[in-house]
């Protein structure tokens, strides 16, 4: 069951030398492999960390700006693959590579291989890179088990179970959980705000407004999207799981700690917005705002609150065992390899030529998939099919063509499109028309939540509303009021999958993806209705949207099915 014979086990080996060593047929093996797994999935990583850092094409723009840019909420993304080298080095060279295979293993190991590299194949097929990059863990997994059995999977577990992290949430669920963090931390910083610091203010949505100054003046601070929290939250998590895996409390009670890393991001992030307020209130916008110097030392700050607060309940575990003379502590980094035993003589069999074929195999019809022709567009049919004037009420309105934005197109991943503008032939509010095709594949529809945040709008409500279109049961559509300075806008949508409609965009992305996979229709649309708000009058504008979408649904559904 091993490639080379060896009198001691791998233990035995780093005590003696100080430093185990493979031969070279077995780094050529990892190497090989790693080799093999990064052009697997460069194309889903590739499109991954333009998410991550969507100024990053940005040449001419500092490093740091790169890294901070846009609405990124994984910009420690690049490091949890670092920390996981390193951590996997220093395994090695206190324990080596320890092997024990077995059948059972070798047939678990084969499963999870054979299970998650079949996944990673289906949705680089379906450009879903979210659940491709994470099979890549499971398939590591899986070789890791092959290779070594149970010992090495143990000794490695660590380090590949960190690399979770490094793989975003898509960017529709990311917006959902913001927004409700969102709302979360600024009520209750506004209840610390006002009770505990006397500060007279009041939340609206995204704004928190305040006193005006002393010329009268009124100051609205707005809460950032990452001032809300996931940001933190996903970068803290990630950091505690470092925390309770090196901190030298044992057992359960480094699960707790890892537990309480969500309250514990939560709390800091409301003590930020707190301080916030309070800024804003005492030291004027400009300070506390966004780019203000309290703004911008506050996110430095809440980091270093939450380490504090989880160094603090370290602390306070470990005094607890002292005083109930528990043995609660453990100064050995990583104390758990010190467990792990190898059958003697046994070394990991990393040039398998199965696993290797398999991964050539993959990383073939990935680049392949990945570098696909763009399907036909559909823009130029829309463009006929939807009208150029439509009357609603006792209203005319005409149309113009309009383009979208550089930056709205990159987060799109397509030009397939029609955008036109309506306008009152009587003056008064006119609507926007927007349809993002998604033909026989996912991209291109994105939740409109992006884009809208992406073009420096603040969502400051959104929910569901059903419009008359001609069909046996009134269409259900998505409204969000958005706000940038002054201007308020009224978006309707729905997504288009097939020959059904959805507001949910998950649910969209599902349905495409099965039928494409049967061979159905597996076209798809973004519909967007935008109205800007005429003096504030939400209501208004909402009607009008109302009234388009009920006009010119029916047009859609017949003429591009």
């Amino acid at each position: 069951m091993s490639d080379e014979p060896k009198p001691n086990t791998q233990a035995s080996v780093a005590a003696e030398s100080g430093l185990p060593t493979l031969s070279p047929r077995l780094w050529l093996g990892v190497l090989l492999s790693a080799g093999l797994m990064a052009l697997a999935w460069y194309g889903t990583f590739s499109r991954i960390w333009m998410q991550w850092f969507p100024a990053w094409w940005q040449r001419d723009t500092p490093l740091l700006d790169r890294l901070t840019g846009g609405d990124s909420y994984y910009t420690h993304g690049p490091l949890v693959p670092a920390v996981s080298f390193a951590l996997a080095l220093f395994i090695y060279t206190q324990l080596g590579a320890p092997s024990e295979r077995t059948r059972r293993s070798s047939t678990l190991g084969w499963a999870v291989f054979g299970f998650f590299l079949l996944t990673h194949l289906l949705f680089t097929f379906a450009s879903v890179t979210f659940a491709s990059g994470f099979a890549l863990i499971g398939v590591m997994v899986g070789i890791v088990l092959i290779w070594g059995g149970w010992p090495l999977a143990r000794a490695y577990a660590l380090p590949i179970a960190l690399l979770l992290f490094m793989v975003p949430l898509p960017l529709a669920w990311i917006d959902g959980i913001n927004f409700e963090l969102k709302l979360l931390a600024s009520k209750a910083a506004l209840w610390l705000a006002t009770h505990a610091f006397g500060v007279p203010a009041v939340v609206d949505g995204s704004y928190v407004l305040l006193s005006p100054d002393s010329d009268g003046l009124p100051k609205t601070l707005v809460i950032e999207n990452v001032c809300g929290g996931l940001r933190s939250i996903i970068a803290l998590t990630y950091f505690a799981a470092l925390f309770a895996a090196l901190c030298r409390v044992t057992g359960l009670w480094r699960w707790l700690l890892l537990v309480l890393a969500l309250p514990v991001a939560i709390a800091c992030n409301i003590a930020r917005i707190t301080g916030l307020i309070v800024a804003a209130h005492h030291l004027g916008i400009q300070a506390a705002g966004e780019h203000g110097w309290f703004h911008d030392l506050s996110g430095i700050l809440v980091f270093a609150l939450a380490l504090a607060m989880m160094f603090a309940l370290e602390a306070a575990i470990l005094l607890l065992g002292r005083l109930l003379e528990r043995s609660w502590s453990d100064a050995r980094l990583l104390g758990y390899l010190k467990g792990i035993r190898s059958e003697p003589g046994a070394r990991p069999r990393t040039l398998s030529p199965a696993t290797v074929c398999c991964l050539v195999v993959a990383a073939g019809l990935s680049a392949y998939w990945v570098n696909r022709p763009e399907p036909k567009p559909v823009s130029a049919l829309a463009q006929q099919a939807i009208p150029q004037t439509v009357q609603i009420a006792d209203t005319h309105y005409d149309s113009a063509e309009l383009n979208l934005q550089d930056k709205v197109l990159a987060i799109l991943e397509t030009d397939d499109y029609i955008y036109r503008r309506f306008t009152a032939d009587r003056g008064g509010a006119g609507f926007d028309l927007l349809i993002v095709f998604s033909k026989n594949n996912r991209r291109g529809t994105h939740s409109p939540e992006l884009c809208i945040q992406g073009n420096g709008e603040k969502i400051v409500s959104k929910g569901q509303v059903t419009v008359d279109a001609a069909r046996e049961t009134p269409l259900a559509m998505r409204e969000v009021v958005s706000q940038a300075g002054r201007r308020t806008v009224y978006y309707l949508y729905v997504f288009k999958c097939g020959d059904t409609y959805t507001t949910n965009y998950t649910l969209q992305q599902a349905t495409i993806l099965l039928n494409g996979l049967l061979h159905r229709d597996a076209g798809g649309a973004l519909i967007r209705f935008t109205v800007n708000v005429p003096g504030q009058n939400v209501d208004a504008a909402r009607e009008l949207a109302q009234q388009a979408a009920a006009r010119l649904m029916p047009v859609i559904d017949q003429k591009l099915p």
